[in-house]
């Protein structure tokens, strides 16, 4: 991870860039040469009806990394594949969610949504004891008794 995938580009072309890509990127992302997945993929284009050469395109598939590195690897893909005589070529990234991309069966992380409603359920669980000791005390401190308005406010 991360897996960039090469279409309407030769095996040699990528070969050639393979190396240079490796090594910036690497820097670039701040992970390991060997983390980074080159495939070229064999396509076929359609257009009117006819096979058509394929429009050069890369799509880097990770987990986000923001803006800043995201702008940093395609302006250094873009310098390499251009530099190889490509007059032009797009660029896209998907990101995955590190709890929704498994190796070995695994989750890389966990889904901060979860964890997010599991403190919230947890803070509402002591709300609701803070409020029925509340509740208590008032009626303890009122002799059993308490106004209406009382009553009502501690309803809500």
């Amino acid at each position: 991870m991360p897996h960039l995938y090469f279409r309407g580009l030769s095996v040699e072309l990528v070969q050639d860039i393979g190396a240079a890509v490796e090594e910036e990127l690497s820097a670039i992302i701040g992970c390991g040469r060997s983390d980074l997945m080159l495939e070229v993929l064999h396509t076929t284009c359609v257009a009117g009806g006819q096979v058509a050469a394929s429009y050069p395109f890369v799509e880097i598939a990770w987990f986000e990394r923001g803006r800043e590195v995201r702008d940093a690897v395609a302006g250094c893909l873009d310098k390499l594949i251009r530099g190889q005589g490509v007059p032009e070529v797009e660029i896209a990234f998907r990101a995955y969610r590190p709890c929704d991309y498994y190796a070995g069966g695994e989750p890389f992380g966990s889904d901060p949504a979860e964890a997010e409603l599991a403190s919230l359920r947890t803070d509402n669980a002591k709300l609701r004891e803070d409020l029925a000791r509340a509740r208590k005390a008032a009626a303890a401190a009122s002799g059993g008794t308490m106004s209406s308005r009382l009553r009502d406010a501690l309803r809500e």
